[in-house]
């Protein structure tokens, strides 16, 4: 049975409760602590991957002042790793993108006049990579948006509780 190993130790699950006023270097220092055999996205845009999504989240909960921890979940499943990261952060409308999230990411120009515009919206604060990057490196990647109720429903500000990011990858 595959294992990741973390600090020694050898689990099937490992689950970080991220504090959204948690510094990032030392989250990623933890994260990083981890091993997982047979992965085979390099560990470097692995983990900066992961990191921009959970950094992601993090910057929904300071925004819409939530006190509840951002959930990263790293599992072995089979032959698989799958990664969840959920958040209370009140999702996001996702046509504010400047992709089409459905699209190939052979279809999508990060340096096109979208992402630029985009960019320059937010004050080059946000670059609209974090989800992009997911879906290029993970062979699965999954968004949901979910209600007080656990729900998962489309996006909608007026009753959209959090999200959840679903990444997952084949062991070698």
């Amino acid at each position: 049975m595959r294992m990741i190993q973390f600090r020694g130790k050898e689990y099937k699950h490992i689950n970080f409760n991220i504090n959204s006023r948690s510094d990032l270097s030392s989250i990623l220092e933890n994260i990083g602590e981890m091993i997982i055999p047979g992965l085979k996205i390099e560990k470097d845009l692995f983990f900066h991957s992961i990191s921009e999504l959970v950094n992601n989240s993090i910057c929904a909960h300071r925004e819409k002042n939530v006190d509840q921890p951002v959930r990263l979940r790293f599992s072995v499943e089979n032959d698989d790793l799958v990664i969840t990261i959920r958040d209370k952060g009140k999702g996001f409308d996702t046509n504010d993108l400047p992709y089409n999230l459905d699209d190939p990411v052979s279809a999508i120009d990060i340096n096109g006049k979208k992402f630029q515009i985009y960019r320059e919206k937010y004050n080059y604060k946000r670059f609209g990579t974090g989800l992009f990057n997911a879906k290029k490196i993970f062979d699965s990647f999954e968004l949901y948006f979910f209600d007080q109720s656990d729900r998962v429903l489309p996006y909608d500000s007026q009753v959209i509780e959090g999200t959840l990011v679903k990444l997952k990858t084949k062991l070698s």
